[in-house]
């Protein structure tokens, strides 16, 4: 079943329906790629030859691509001394043909890198005014960002160019369309927008459980999947098992990085966090209020699932193979698991307020995040949840991930902690409670769990 991505849907089919020759479509493993480019297919008027490169050389790589052509137009004992010349003999059958090479970076990998990236430059360009169109897909971010790069051969070639992400909180609950909202928001809590996961999330059963079978599990889906697929490509990078169990479920400075890993590993620590910035591991994030402050700058894991795994399951691999998945849950994730919950219940929040910024619901905001403070008067720092910054001050809200509706007592209590904080030009506060409130008030602007899923946000 194929949810979401109308987007991405609709920029490809304007490119198949086109004159372009070629399209671009990159993101991490497991994301959907493969998927959105075999939905948009089936709409194509003409023959689709979709092949995965591999590692293997030059050679098989050509004679597997070759292979599928004889499979999907139904030819025999066809050879080819170069990708060139059969992308050449495909122009001149002057028949509507899609071509998907899925992993391309396996390709860069078996040729040489640039030379890939040359030959494919030549091929694209030589294409240009025949019936035969190709999309690049990959699964190595950092090394198919380059591709868009003025240095690289392949630079200005692609006429549509998708970086697809993992869902959001909204397009993840799409997967539970029956679900409460605490159950929406809790599952992306510990799975995150990956597709590959989320279609084993089984909602007749409790969160907990999905956790053990898929997490606890020896050969459970979520584990397998970042084991064995998604941190395969950091094997060469350095300790960043290490860096990512430091931040968890929080996020950190450089410096508190710097001085909870082991002095042996933190020599290239910065250039470890830049190569995990740039394949979209690991987030940089400020507060809106202090964009330039280099010690309000926070490093935290930029998604769910990974940030689960580094949490609960990495650091506990030896008493999940000791004691197994219900012991496990119960001393190590247990205790802590609302506390967990109620942290990611603020990014969910505040990816609540962009999807209403994107869609237009929410106009004239000039930055949304969080909001660092220092209260003079009672000589405290710390953070508000969310808060969207407009030309004249800020709206702050309050983010409660509580088991009951939200009562007023507890509102105007928080409220009188905002107000109460000199330096802070405040227009509104509002409150996002996933159980609603108990009360009404214009006064507040309140946001239930209903509305986080409301499905004019679709």
């Amino acid at each position: 079943m194929f949810f979401s991505r109308k987007a991405e849907l609709k920029k490809l089919n304007t490119f198949l329906s086109g004159g372009s020759t070629a399209a671009l479509v990159y993101g991490r493993r497991r994301v959907g790629k493969t998927s959105l480019v075999t939905e948009v297919s089936k709409s194509f008027c003409g023959k689709t030859i979709s092949y995965l490169c591999t590692t293997e050389s030059y050679e098989v790589n050509l004679e597997d691509l070759v292979l599928e052509y004889c499979l999907v137009f139904g030819d025999t004992n066809r050879t080819f001394s170069t990708f060139p010349e059969f992308f050449r003999f495909l122009a001149s059958l002057n028949e509507e043909t899609l071509i998907i090479l899925d992993e391309y970076n396996n390709l860069k990998d078996s040729y040489g890198g640039s030379q890939a990236d040359s030959m494919m430059q030549k091929i694209i360009d030589n294409l240009a005014g025949s019936k035969v169109k190709v999309i690049l897909l990959g699964s190595e971010v950092t090394v198919m960002k380059e591709l868009l790069d003025r240095g690289n051969p392949l630079f200005d070639r692609f006429d549509t160019v998708i970086h697809l992400e993992p869902f959001d909180y909204y397009d993840s609950s799409l997967f539970f369309p029956s679900a409460t909202p605490r159950w929406k928001a809790d599952a992306y809590a510990v799975f995150g927008g990956l597709p590959a996961v989320l279609k084993h999330v089984d909602t007749s059963r409790s969160l907990p459980d999905n956790i053990k079978e898929l997490f606890l599990e020896s050969e459970g889906r979520a584990r397998t999947l970042v084991e064995r697929t998604i941190m395969q490509e950091f094997r060469k990078l350095g300790p960043v098992y290490s860096l990512l169990t430091q931040l968890g479920n929080g996020k950190k400075t450089y410096g508190e990085l710097r001085d909870r890993l082991d002095p042996r590993n933190t020599g290239n620590l910065s250039k470890l966090l830049n190569k995990l910035i740039e394949n979209e591991t690991v987030v940089c994030i400020h507060p809106v209020n202090r964009p330039d402050a280099r010690k309000n700058t926070f490093y935290t894991i930029n998604d769910n699932l990974l940030r689960f795994y580094f949490t609960y399951v990495h650091p506990n691999r030896s008493r999940i193979q000791q004691f197994g998945a219900d012991a496990v849950w119960e001393i190590a994730i247990q205790p802590s698991f609302e506390t967990y919950l109620s942290y990611r219940f603020e990014e969910t929040a505040r990816s609540y307020f962009s999807r209403m910024i994107r869609k237009g619901f929410i106009k004239g905001v000039l930055d949304a995040g969080t909001y660092w403070y220092d209260n003079r008067k009672t000589h405290k720092n710390g953070e508000f949840d969310c808060v969207l910054a407009y030309s004249d001050g800020y709206e702050i809200f309050e983010v409660k991930h509580l088991a009951f509706p939200l009562d007023r007592v507890l509102a105007d209590e928080e409220a009188k902690k905002i107000l109460e904080i000199e330096g802070i030009n405040v227009n509104r506060i509002g409150f996002v409670s996933l159980e609603g409130f108990s009360f009404s008030d214009s006064d507040y602007n309140l946001i239930t769990g209903e509305n986080l899923y409301s499905v004019t946000l679709e």
